[in-house]
């Protein structure tokens, strides 16, 4: 465990030892926090032009979580599948690039150790982004009535699917030397699994679409954004990580041999 810690340490002040990581997390968040307000304000204007209309009835109707939170988390969600592989890209990628790759691979240290280090160095600083992203429906509570366990449930979606996310990130960086290629695939790839839920609506054989439904990262985040975290998702993530880990540890292995 010491060696996966080490590895883990040394990733994060590679990651935070330069501007990048920085400005990818402030943009981030200057964007979030855009769309946020944003929304709130939507929300705010249509509540006082019911109350203006006198249809105060229908305000019972109108939930911070349902019109608010959940869509902004959805946007979240799409901005990860970008800033996610940007922030993964080095894991494997930039020790190829750099030469260091070598005295890695001979150290007497596993290839699990590697990529679980590497690993848990990027979820670091998923959960750093989560936690930030929390900042702004924490600041509801003190002006409205947010469901708690409907928040919560959709920040833990959105950690899961960042894990899910970095998993298959460092899978890809461990396939090239190049950081640039590593972010772009890992981008597209990632927007890709977005895309099959709605990919799967335009074929006529149900097995076909049950399978890329199913594999379709949107229909495993959208409902634990809502406040329903199923069991069937919380697998889909588990499966995803376990998966791109094993293959990315395959990748790293053959890389002792050339």
């Amino acid at each position: 465990m010491k060696h996966i810690f080490a590895i883990a340490g040394r990733e994060l002040r590679s990651i935070f030892g330069t501007p990048v990581a920085y400005i990818v997390i402030a943009t981030y968040m200057l964007f979030a926090g855009f769309i946020f307000f944003g929304s709130l304000g939507q929300f705010i204007l249509q509540i006082q032009q019911i109350q203006a209309m006198g249809l105060t009835q229908y305000l019972e109707q109108w939930n911070l979580n349902q019109i608010v939170i959940a869509p902004a988390y959805g946007t979240f969600a799409l901005i990860f599948a970008m800033l996610i592989p940007l922030l993964s890209a080095r894991a494997l990628a930039g020790e190829r690039a750099n030469g260091s790759i070598e005295l890695l691979l001979t150290a007497p240290i596993t290839s699990w150790e590697i990529i679980i280090g590497k690993y848990l160095a990027v979820l670091a600083v998923v959960t750093v982004i989560v936690a930030l992203t929390g900042l702004f429906p924490m600041l509801l509570f003190w002006y409205g009535n947010p469901e708690v366990m409907q928040t919560l449930s959709g920040l833990l979606t959105l950690f899961l699917y960042g894990a899910g996310l970095a998993a298959l990130c460092c899978f890809i960086s461990a396939l090239t030397d190049s950081l640039l290629v590593a972010a772009f695939v890992g981008i597209v790839v990632s927007l890709l699994l977005l895309v099959l839920p709605f990919a799967a609506e335009s074929t006529s054989n149900e097995g076909f679409k049950a399978a890329l439904s199913w594999l379709g990262s949107g229909t495993h985040f959208e409902q634990g954004l809502q406040g329903q975290v199923r069991t069937e998702d919380l697998t889909y993530f588990g499966v995803m990580v376990v998966v791109f880990l094993s293959l990315a540890r395959l990748a790293a292995e053959s890389l002792r041999w050339r």
